[in-house]
């Protein structure tokens, strides 16, 4: 047989074969292969069941690329020889920029592809990320859903209560209107998303929101928690459910956090690991819900002196399953961290933990292993907008995939 004849017969597969051979490759390849024709374009890129697929496998084989993403986006104005002053809608923002970090310092930058300049990170799960513009603790406009891999784009449209605040406006809103907590993510059995707005008000019960990206509907539920005095307005997505970190009214910490089930639409109570009191009598002054990489709810506690713990627990909804997985003071971070704002971004299981340094726009990785003392073991700054009063930055973890979802 020539060799032109192997060659023909070699490639003549049926399409079910490439597809599943196509499944084991990694993200970055399949990009690539994009170019091998038109076919291979539309399955790679805009088939949702092989992007489910992709990452079905990946998921069982270890082999999900996880990248930092990090948005810097403006806050404020500024005009040249003045202050800067809060937004106005006649004037122009800067638009908001994207880079994914592979590793420490291997940075891409990535394009958007919405005509909205000024949108900022606010979720992800399984490499769709949540974007939405916000310029107040009440407010969220814009918002759509991103696959940076591969440009997958969807925007959402507003919910009821009217995200869509600006200055013009704001004298007209509801004045028992507190803050708005939201979350994203999954619902494994229906290979559904869902986005969560929580409108949080002064009366007994708070409105929840609730956005099916599959059913392209709103739908309100009614909380008959009072959830007022949550700490982090971003949602830990963990289970099947969004996390939040809540607080009494009076300031006191309630030692539980609340759930809200993506499936079921319902909240319930997560407990709280019971936290050692040092020697001086200290004890945990703030709480952050985290999810470490792997999936395991976790949480962040820092005192007034800097002393910083993280719990994971083992078995979802088991109070005995907490466990500290690793533990830092303020002396196990670089110079400069005792009088600035900071907070973890990510646990990995292995106890690295990385830092976002609100204040210099910079991200910190400690290693914090058992019997050992913990120790920084890289920074990545922003160098460019380290001047600029009006631009902050967020960093999220995302999983490299396909995902895509219908229109």
């Amino acid at each position: 047989m020539s060799m032109s004849k192997i060659q023909e017969e070699s490639f003549d597969l049926h399409e079910d074969v490439i597809v599943k051979i196509l499944c084991r490759l990694p993200v970055k390849s399949l990009i690539r292969f994009t170019c091998v024709s038109k076919r291979w374009r539309s399955i790679i890129i805009s088939d949702p069941q092989f992007g489910k697929s992709h990452l079905q496998v990946a998921s069982q084989q270890g082999t999900l690329c996880r990248k930092v993403l990090i948005s810097i986006y403006p806050t404020i104005k500024t005009i040249p020889g003045q202050i800067p002053y809060p937004f106005e809608d006649d004037m122009p923002w800067l638009p908001s920029r994207f880079q994914s970090l592979e590793g420490y310092s291997s940075v891409n930058n990535l394009t958007f592809p919405s005509e909205e300049k000024s949108q900022r990170v606010m979720a992800s799960c399984n490499g769709l990320v949540l974007l939405g513009e916000s310029y107040n603790k009440s407010s969220f406009k814009n918002l759509s859903v991103w696959n940076p891999s591969t440009g997958f784009f969807r925007k959402i449209p507003s919910p009821s209560f009217g995200c869509e605040m600006t200055k013009s406006t704001e004298k007209k809103k509801d004045p028992s209107f507190l803050y708005l907590y939201y979350g994203f993510g999954q619902v494994s059995a229906t290979d559904d998303y869902k986005l969560v707005f929580v409108k949080t008000a002064l009366g007994d019960f708070d409105d929840v929101h609730v956005f099916s990206l599959r059913a392209n509907v709103w739908k309100v539920v009614i909380s008959p928690l009072s959830l007022a005095g949550w700490n982090d307005g971003r949602g830990t997505l963990s289970n099947g459910a969004i996390h939040w970190v809540n607080y009494t009214r009076d300031g006191k910490i309630d030692p539980t956090m609340v759930a809200f089930d993506l499936a079921e639409e319902k909240f319930r109570q997560v407990p709280f690991p019971v936290f050692d009191q040092s020697e001086d009598g200290m004890d945990v002054r703030f709480l952050k819900g985290q999810v470490l990489l792997g999936g395991c709810l976790g949480i962040w506690s820092r005192d007034i002196l800097d002393r910083s713990e993280i719990w994971v627990m083992r078995e979802y909804g088991v109070p005995e399953s907490w466990v500290k997985l690793s533990q830092f003071s303020r002396d196990d971070l670089p110079d400069g961290f005792t009088s600035c704002r900071w907070e973890p971004s990510f646990v990995t299981e292995g106890g690295t933990v990385m830092i976002k340094r609100l204040d210099k726009k910079e991200l910190v990785w400690i290693e914090c292993r058992q019997e050992e003392n913990p120790l920084c073991s890289a920074q990545y700054r922003i160098e460019e907008f380290q001047e600029f009063p009006g631009v902050i930055f967020d960093a999220i973890v995302y999983d490299e995939t396909l995902v895509s979802l219908p229109e």
